[in-house]
């Protein structure tokens, strides 16, 4: 009786794939997602607080050392600009300096003249060269090519990254999985769901500040996996998709192409991604970030999709309890 009651119950995970750059070691920046996201769940009535928590951490394929939380030299090429603050520390504790600012001035012109929509990245061209300029993982994962003396050594950097996550989702395939995919985990997760189709099922997908807008990001994903290119072509949802839900900041300008609903087609149960827009409150942070992860993963309507799917989880179970405890009621006595 328990088996047949149980049998079709699958618990729980959720699995965080980071973005850009390099990151604090692997067990660092798990605790600091894992923070986040219960910051954001506290705020919500009887909210679950407890869950398996997983992350694919990939920035050790492309760096040897980690960023470091004990450097406190701001031109450090380890040093940790935007570490996990809680909600309440995350205030100007300290003046922006003339050198941040123009730091953080250079980096949105850039970002404003090649990714905003009217922008360079229209172009092939200068797209490739801001790309290999600005946005180091994007062009090795897109554009690494192997010497032929190396070829047997190593494998790209793109398909070392996909297998960490494909082995990952197989392995955990009997499971109902929310996928939290910041910038370009996001197309790193797009490209891994479609490639695995329909092998494994239930999967949620959350993607923040994601890039997959941008035209020739597009193009570069429907080449990649063969899907036949045209101007006003789109790709599809991954099969595997239950839900698509889309979060940026409107100042996070490497999510401004935000309306991924018209530029990804629903897959056969009519999923497509929809899109919510949030306040990423580490732009209030020094360093003025509204790309940042740790933002996203605390706003209210982040957290309210991550609860309806730890809730959903849960009421399947009790549910099911309630089942069995209905029928043991009806067994008749012996005798």
């Amino acid at each position: 009786m328990l088996k047949k009651v149980f049998k079709r119950k699958r618990r729980t995970l959720i699995l965080g794939i980071h973005g850009l750059s390099n990151k604090p070691p692997a067990h660092q920046l798990k605790r600091w997602w894992h923070s986040a996201i219960k910051e954001g769940l506290r705020d919500l009535k009887d909210s679950p607080t407890t869950f398996d928590f997983k992350m694919i951490y990939w920035a050790d394929i492309l760096y040897k050392i980690p960023l470091n939380s004990k450097e406190k030299d701001p031109n450090h090429p380890l040093f940790i600009e935007d570490p996990y603050l809680s909600r309440d520390k995350i205030k100007r504790t300290q003046p922006v300096t003339f050198w941040q600012r123009v730091k953080h001035s250079g980096q949105y012109v850039k970002e404003v003249i090649f990714l905003s929509k009217i922008g360079l990245n229209n172009f092939r061209k200068p797209f490739n060269f801001i790309v290999k300029t600005g946005f180091r993982d994007l062009d090795i994962y897109f554009n690494e090519k192997i010497p032929m003396d190396q070829q047997m050594a190593s494998k790209p950097v793109k398909a070392q990254i996909r297998s960490r996550m494909i082995d990952f989702l197989l392995k955990h395939k009997d499971k109902n999985i929310l996928i939290l995919a910041h910038s370009m985990g996001s197309i790193i997760a797009y490209d891994v769901l479609h490639i695995l189709g329909d092998k494994i099922d239930g999967v949620t997908l959350i993607s923040m500040g994601s890039p997959l807008g941008l035209p020739l990001i597009r193009e570069n994903i429907m080449k990649d996996h063969n899907l036949p290119f045209e101007e006003e072509a789109f790709p599809p949802t991954p099969e595997c998709v239950d839900a698509w839900y889309d979060f940026l900041d409107d100042d996070d300008n490497l999510a401004v192409f935000y309306n991924l609903g018209d530029y990804y087609l629903p897959n056969s149960k009519g999923v497509k991604p929809v899109e919510s827009h949030v306040e990423n409150d580490y732009k209030h942070w020094v360093t003025e970030n509204a790309h940042k992860s740790f933002g996203y993963l605390r706003t209210p309507e982040l957290a309210q999709v991550v609860c309806n799917f730890l809730q959903a989880g849960r009421s399947s179970f009790l549910e099911k309890s309630k089942q069995l405890f209905k029928r043991k009621g009806k067994q008749k006595p012996q005798g």
